[in-house]
């Protein structure tokens, strides 16, 4: 981190008071996983923060002791006492009442995170943990928890000021119908002072419109049956803002049980009634766009359901997820990702027929005949379509909302182009609770996702089977991960020209313990989605550079080390530098190592590629573009790319000695290569006549069945021997 972005981190408030070089926040991090220790304290000490460690929740209650904690980042599952044990015991205590509670959890089900709430978590964040933004999110904890303090210190100078304050009063006389003003209510009516005694109309004439049938009904009730009254309502003076008064009174009675006055005081509570509505809004709305959050889109289905099955009503549920949205995040930054999800929350109001916008009710009111757009946190948001009649109802309005969200945005200058995909949930039929209907039409939106994105797809049971399915392979790649199940095999490319072995492209196999080899086409996948590439990744890396100089060290030299590297390894990580440690630890040289990036990749961000590619090329490490030609790339965009040479799809390889127009195409990739100093390889090559139409157009390289499948390491060594000696024989 460079020193500016240290001391914009530092720049945190909490506590009052503003961090320096003098004062620090102070974080608890609680986990038992040593390695995730140090990767979220060196995060945090990098963004300004002081960290102090715990492995278990016994040793964080005792710390919360020793030093109150401005902020803590707790495991749910440790020995000893687990998080929600431990959270629960830290807000039991006074100084831990009010202490920002991050509870840090790979468990997905809302069962857990309804857990961490009751036990009074603050908020949940589900791993693996992506460190890089995790400052950030103590920085938000901090700012709120700040606010938050400060409504709090509000409301309890103003409660003491009612305690001691002389409150306005009056008296009302049913005799002549008169009110005898004190002093502090002529002022807070604006009265003059030499008005003390008038009719009621004084006081009426300046309560708010919507407020004074109420104001009046209740003063008739009052003297009618002789019994107090409590009112708060709003006065409108020409000039001012609105204020809340509130006004409280009981009769005078004679003999008879008849109201004959009314005594009373008058209050304004405008601050109190503001800093409540300020509590209200941070518990019950998202602060970014201003929607319903999470808590008060529950409140309003079950509302829904408690409506739907009492007259037997059907309602839908829309799981919308932003597609691309990280890209923005990732090369904007995060003050235009807000900005982008605010403009998104307009558009999702203004799509929806007006009548079915919701505005900010209060909790308890009765929303028939509404829809509630809520945002359950980062790019997620949920529609609630109350009262349908059928399922292509819900279509509709998913077809409406994404054909408004892929609409162009401009963000502080630059032009976003975004969409989203849908997954939808009907009542009753794909679930009778809150939490059910938005866990599946959550699996629905991720299966319309691997459909392709910008649509929609409702919930079946096929699906949750293969949501579950997908589940089980998630935990199984974790463990994975973990118990280094994986085995790298390696496919040989050769010289077109001389025949010599020229370096081999590494590639991983999974062995299954009971359900054998899995596809990489599978398992590759959902550790993108998961982000476990990033492991998996440094992983793959690690152990082919040891492998690459194993072999040079046995006298195979000149063979260079291929590894392909995903969208997701060089937007969460730092891919140089980790080569260059991976470089270092293992000694093999830089260019020996090659990177393969796909053509998509790079042209997602062509700036953010040729910095990356610079970076790359800085280190010695060779580059290549995999997969060329199936990305329709722009000539412009390739010659700035610093790339060393270009990898022709296998689509266009197969049939390049029966098609025209493919072997047309090979050959204009290689002249373009030529022309731009590139060399360039061609994959899938699995027949001889492919091979020598390769050869005879001066493709560098071959890779292919032909020439050899992948093969494990000892195996690769067999074969380059046995090939070097036929050579030799001939």
């Amino acid at each position: 981190m460079n020193e500016n972005n240290a001391n914009e981190t530092g720049a945190v408030l909490t506590g009052g008071l503003e961090a320096t070089s003098d004062y620090q926040p102070l974080v608890l991090l609680v986990d038992d996983d040593l390695a995730s220790l140090i990767m979220a304290e060196e995060a945090l000490e990098d963004g300004g923060f002081r960290v102090v460690q715990a492995e278990n929740g016994l040793e964080a209650v005792e710390a919360c002791k020793q030093e109150t904690p401005d902020l803590i980042i707790m495991d749910v599952i440790m020995p000893k006492m687990n998080g929600f044990e431990a959270c629960e015991a830290i807000r039991s205590t006074e100084e831990g009442a009010h202490i920002p509670i991050l509870m840090v959890t790979g468990l997905e089900d809302i069962e857990s995170i309804n857990l961490a709430y009751e036990v009074g978590a603050t908020d949940f964040l589900t791993k693996p943990v992506n460190f890089f933004i995790l400052p950030h999110r103590v920085r938000y904890m901090l700012r709120s928890k700040l606010t938050a303090d400060e409504l709090r210190a509000s409301r309890s100078q103003l409660d003491h000021a009612q305690r001691i304050a002389q409150l306005g009063h009056w008296e009302w006389r049913r005799e002549d119908q008169k009110i005898r003003w004190s002093k502090a209510c002529r002022h807070l009516f604006d009265l003059p002072e030499s008005l003390v005694d008038n009719d009621i109309s004084v006081l009426i004439e300046q309560v708010d419109e919507k407020d004074r049938d109420n104001v009046i009904q209740c003063f008739r009730s009052a003297v009618r049956e002789a019994k107090q009254f409590n009112v708060e309502f709003r006065i409108v003076q020409k000039g001012r803002p609105p204020r809340v008064m509130r006004q409280q009174a009981e009769p005078q009675i004679d003999e008879d049980g008849q109201c004959i006055s009314m005594l009373g005081t008058m209050q304004d509570i405008t601050e109190r009634h503001n800093a409540q509505e300020q509590i209200h809004n941070l518990a019950y709305y998202d602060h970014v766009t201003g929607l319903p959050n999470r808590a008060l889109l529950f409140d309003r289905l079950n509302a829904a359901l408690d409506r739907s099955s009492k007259f037997d009503k059907k309602f839908a549920v829309l799981f919308l997820d932003l597609d691309r949205f990280k890209l923005v995040n990732d090369t904007l930054g995060h003050d235009a990702g807000d900005e982008l999800l605010s403009q998104v929350s307009i558009r999702l109001s203004e799509t929806l027929r007006e009548s079915d916008v919701v505005a900010r009710l209060p909790i308890d009111s009765d929303t028939v005949g509404t829809h509630t757009i809520a945002r359950l946190g980062g790019d997620e948001f949920v529609v609630l379509l109350s009262e349908i009649s059928l399922a292509e109802d819900a279509a509709v309005v998913a077809r409406r909302i994404a054909s408004r969200i892929a609409e162009t945005y401009d963000i502080d200058g630059s032009v976003v182009n975004i969409s989203t995909t849908i997954g939808i949930s009907i009542y009753p039929n794909d679930g009778g609770d809150a939490e059910a209907l938005i866990k599946n039409a959550d699996i629905a939106m991720y299966h319309a996702k691997k459909r392709g994105r910008n649509g929609f797809q409702f919930y079946s049971e096929d699906i949750h089977q293969k949501a579950q399915d997908r589940f089980s392979l998630e935990q199984d790649l974790r463990k994975a991960i973990n118990e280094e199940q994986f085995r790298l095999v390696y496919q040989p490319k050769i010289d077109t020209q001389t025949g010599e072995v020229s370096g081999v492209e590494a590639l991983i196999r999974w062995e299954h313990p009971t359900a054998g080899p899995i596809s990489p086409q599978e398992f590759i996948t959902l550790a993108e989605e998961t982000e476990l590439i990033i492991p998996l990744g440094e992983w793959i890396m690690e152990t082919a550079c040891i492998q690459a100089k194993a072999w040079q060290d046995m006298g195979l030299g000149g063979i260079h080390m291929a590894v392909n590297c995903s969208s997701i390894q060089l937007i969460r990580a730092d891919i140089p530098a980790l080569l260059l440690e991976v470089l270092n630890r293992t000694g093999l040289s830089a260019p020996f190592l090659e990177i393969e990036l796909t053509e998509s990749l790079l042209l997602d961000d062509v700036d953010r590629g040729i910095e990356i590619l610079h970076n790359l090329q800085s280190l010695g490490v060779k580059t290549s573009i995999d997969d060329f030609g199936t990305g329709f790339s722009s000539m412009s965009y390739l010659r700035r790319l610093p790339v060393d040479k270009l990898k022709i799809d296998q689509s266009f390889v197969r049939e390049i000695s029966n098609d025209q127009c493919d072997a047309a195409i090979v050959n204009a990739i290689i002249t373009l290569a030529s022309n731009l100093g590139l060399s360039v390889i061609a994959e899938g090559v699995e027949t001889q006549a492919q091979f020598d139409f390769l050869a005879k157009n001066r493709c560098d390289e071959a890779q292919g069945y032909l020439i050899s499948p992948p093969l494990e390491s000892d195996e690769f060594v067999e074969w380059i021997h046995q090939r070097d000696s036929l050579r030799k024989a001939s």
